[in-house]
């Protein structure tokens, strides 16, 4: 009997991978994992040896599904050829800055009529996929971009076992081309289940500028370290989400409303998009949250969140804690997402005190240069996803990538 749903190949071998691979071979989907890092394939396949081939994870109770659940991928490799030309539709749950290796080692495989699945989607992916595939291979595929990413979970036990704390049922998602949005919309429906709406007007450019996680993480750390000075250690290491102060939601606040004020001069000028605020959209609409809530109240209270430390280690002294700069809190979100925010911000001719403030915090600490007297120009703009670096810098070019003749 051949199966209406489509194969999948989960590409990584992280958190969400390990909750694909065991849901979706769970439902009935042929499951193939592509996991090229190091030597995790290997580590994947010995550990599922040990359990009858079987990828387990645990979702908390008030899931759907809950409790232990297993599903068993049909193949794990290092090697994309043996996975990526046999799949329908490549899941990347994947953090930005790994986009451009990954494109890389698929991109000989890849071929018409396979959907890219890019989880949360942000960091600029359609210029890199432009970049990396180039536009005669893009059109032949489908891509979309999926938020949030759909679950919250944390590996237990490396190939055997996953924690799954929230599996999100509402999402917004970003289609090329657009009118593969419907087919799109059903797919993630069949995989998650939920509700699936347009990131704004249902463009990629939306999927980058979406407020999630260039939001959350460097204004929570910001606003935790902004006194802190290299030489100083920090007495503990506070919760990220439960202890989150008044100071932390009100610099979410700032940086977003200067995002949206990106996106409403960015419309003005030709290049329409409908970004939304965080506590609408996350809090909300992913969440439910009721709308007299607060952004304070729904980090601290909201489960999905509970556990999570800040990105502190130990103090070479012994007492304290001090940041980890290498962390992705700063790596990723701030070349890959508050860049990119800044560079919009510079096309667009829109003032940002906040994020720059945050972007100059953070790059003294980076050893980086990105912002210099306000504008995006540094020296390692280059290793940023902001628009520049893929030789966007005007209206007009944002206008012939988004609508083009």
């Amino acid at each position: 009997m051949i199966n209406p749903k489509p194969s999948v190949c989960i590409i990584g071998g992280g958190n969400a991978a390990h909750a694909l691979a065991a849901l979706l071979p769970h439902q009935g989907y042929e499951t193939r994992v592509f996991a090229p890092y190091m030597d995790q394939a290997d580590q994947i396949n010995a550990a599922l040896l040990e359990q009858d081939g079987y990828m387990h994870a645990e979702f908390a109770p008030h899931n759907q599904p809950n409790g232990l659940i297993k599903g068993k991928p049909m193949l794990v490799s290092k090697n994309a050829a043996d996975v990526i030309p046999l799949s329908d539709v490549l899941m990347m749950p994947l953090p930005s800055f790994t986009y451009t290796s990954t494109l890389t080692d698929i991109k000989p495989f890849l071929h018409e009529g396979q959907t890219l699945c890019v989880t949360p989607g942000q960091g600029g992916f359609d210029w890199i996929a432009e970049d990396i595939l180039g536009s005669d291979l893009l059109g032949k595929i489908t891509v979309v971009g999926l938020m949030p990413m759909p679950f919250n979970c944390r590996i237990s036990e490396f190939g055997k076992m996953v924690q799954v704390q929230e599996l999100k049922k509402h999402y917004s998602i970003g289609v090329i081309p657009s009118t593969a949005f419907d087919e799109s919309k059903l797919m993630i429906e069949g995989m998650f289940g939920g509700s699936v709406l347009p990131a704004g007007k249902g463009t990629f450019l939306e999927c980058s500028m979406f407020p999630i996680n260039a939001i959350i993480h460097p204004s929570r750390l910001f606003t935790l370290l902004s006194s802190w000075e290299e030489g100083n250690v920090l007495d503990e290491n506070p919760l990220f989400y439960e202890d989150f102060t008044p100071e932390g939601a009100l610099s979410m606040d700032e940086t977003n409303k200067e995002l949206i004020e990106i996106g409403k001069s960015l419309t003005a000028k030709g290049v329409a998009v409908d970004i939304p605020h965080i506590f609408d959209w996350l809090a909300c609409y992913v969440y439910n949250e009721p709308k007299e809530s607060t952004l304070q109240r729904f980090f601290q209270t909201n489960d999905a969140y509970k556990g999570f430390r800040c990105p502190l280690i130990p103090a070479s002294s012994g007492k304290g804690f001090v940041p980890d700069f290498t962390n992705r809190y700063f790596t990723e979100d701030i070349p890959c997402g508050l860049c990119l925010y800044k560079g919009l911000a510079d096309i667009a001719e829109v003032e940002t005190p906040k994020i720059d403030e945050i972007i100059m915090y953070c790059q003294k600490y980076m050893k980086k240069e990105y912002v210099v007297n306000g504008k995006l120009v540094g020296k390692d703009v280059g290793e940023t996803s902001s628009p520049q670096k893929f030789g966007i810098h005007t209206i007009d070019d944002l206008k012939k990538l988004y609508y083009p003749c």
